[in-house]
């Protein structure tokens, strides 16, 4: 958005880049590697128009770092350092190692940046600083402090500054690996300790190309032992079947009633075929895979950390469902200048999907977050194009009544009769409601009422 090269323009299906200056017959996008990258899906698709006009597809959903878990952000920065190596090899240099500059089509990451690369000339690698910024703090923070990297992105836009890295590792950081990286920006991340001799403060050595490739080399080579040391963890295992070992205890299903779900999802999303599904309070996918089983594309949405990440590693590569950590209760906003360069989560939502999926989710809105039940079904009518698969919970249920004892409210309140009430009144229409045996709760299929 910011590149002094070119300026954007957003269509339907298309971003236009209109450049300031022509594009010369030696340039990146010309070469052959850059046709190898989008022909294997790492780089975006794009088209030469003309010499100050290049245009690339539009991905259909994006998701931003701020709402990536671990594994996604690891998967973008290996994506960052693995293209940044193979530039290197081929002359070429990456001058912006911005998370920002990677886009996931589901669950596979895309660089987009199609400005990034120029000729190789300097032993420096500009963007190494960016790099750590953006990528291995983050993951660092995670790993050791417990601090998730989607919240680092949430407070630093440009990525966690070294300052706040220094004090948030102390000096124990300076015996490890990443110390060299905590040195400054100025003194910082010296090119020395990571690639031979020569201090990455000081202008670099003119030298002959292939001595320059052989010292980025070195550089790569320290980087990726770094990124090795910060990969992420299986969340859990996946059985043939599905999960294994993950879902825990549902003791407020009996087994007939979990069935009837998987089968009332799978009738309703067989029979209306919606070409995108919004999976709210996702967990670990289970509904989305069963969406995403009949042909619909699926953003899918967890406060868990941890579940989200356990989808995207089941999904890894995949395109058809796209996982993402996000608070509900709590939807952020625009980003950058003037909150317009990067779209709030709202904005990105809003008349997107074809189905709203809000399964085992409206009491922990509605009483643990003190979401009032018609802004919630609101919610769901601004998202969807079409239905709501909603799941409605009697007052007896033993989670609702656990969650009103601990909040001091009063299940009478959250009766299933005021939930459907809610979205007749958002303007949806009852089209079937199912009871779930065994469970004091039962699914429920709406659709807008226009339609």
């Amino acid at each position: 958005m910011r590149d002094p090269a070119a300026s954007l323009r957003f269509e339907d299906e298309f971003v236009i880049r209109d450049l300031t200056a022509p594009l010369g017959p030696d340039h990146f996008l010309r070469s052959d590697l850059a046709r190898l990258w989008a022909s294997r899906g790492d780089l975006v698709q794009f088209e030469i128009k003309s010499d100050r006009v290049v245009v690339a597809g539009r991905l259909t959903f994006v998701t931003q770092p701020s709402e990536w878990s671990d594994a996604q952000l690891h998967a973008a920065g290996a994506l960052t350092l693995r293209l940044q190596g193979e530039a290197v090899a081929a002359g070429y240099d990456m001058k912006d190692a911005s998370a920002w500059n990677v886009l996931f089509d589901g669950a596979r990451p895309v660089f987009c940046d199609l400005m990034s690369f120029e000729p190789l000339r300097d032993q420096k690698w500009w963007a190494l600083g960016q790099f750590a910024r953006h990528f291995i703090f983050p993951l660092l923070a995670s790993r050791r402090r417990g601090l998730r990297g989607h919240v680092v992105h949430t407070m630093w836009r440009d990525g966690m500054p070294v300052e706040q890295a220094r004090q948030l590792f102390g000096r124990s950081i300076f015996l490890t690996r990443y110390g060299m990286l905590m040195l400054g920006e100025g003194r910082s991340a010296t090119h020395s300790d990571l690639g031979a001799a020569a201090d990455f403060g000081q202008a670099p050595t003119a030298l002959p190309a292939d001595e320059i490739q052989k010292f980025r080399s070195r550089i790569q080579a320290s980087l990726g032992w770094m990124m090795d040391g910060l990969q992420a963890k299986p969340v859990v295992q996946a059985a043939p079947n599905g999960w294994s070992g993950y879902h825990g205890d549902r003791p407020h299903y009996a087994n007939d009633s979990l069935d009837a779900k998987r089968r009332l999802v799978a009738q309703w999303v067989g029979q209306l075929r919606p070409a995108w599904v919004l999976d709210l309070g996702c967990n670990t996918g289970e509904f989305s895979l069963i969406a995403a089983e009949h042909g619909a594309r699926v953003i899918s949405a967890d406060a868990d950390h941890d579940s989200v990440a356990a989808l995207f590693q089941l999904q890894a590569g995949q395109t058809a469902i796209h996982p993402m950590v996000s608070l509900l209760d709590d939807l952020r906003g625009g980003r950058g200048w003037a909150a317009a360069e990067h779209p709030g989560l709202m904005d990105r939502l809003e008349g997107r999907v074809d189905m709203v999926l809000m399964l085992a989710l409206i009491h922990h809105l509605s009483v643990g977050a003190a979401v009032p039940l018609d802004a919630i079904a609101r919610f769901a009518f601004r998202c969807s194009r079409d239905a709501a698969v909603v799941e409605l919970i009697e007052s007896d249920d033993p989670q609702l009544r656990s969650l009103c004892a601990q909040r001091q409210r009063d299940p009478a309140d959250f009766t299933a009769e005021h939930q459907r009430s809610a979205f007749l009144r958002a303007g949806f229409e009852l089209i079937q409601e199912e009871p779930l045996e065994g469970a004091r709760r039962s699914l429920a299929l709406f659709r807008k009422a226009s339609l």
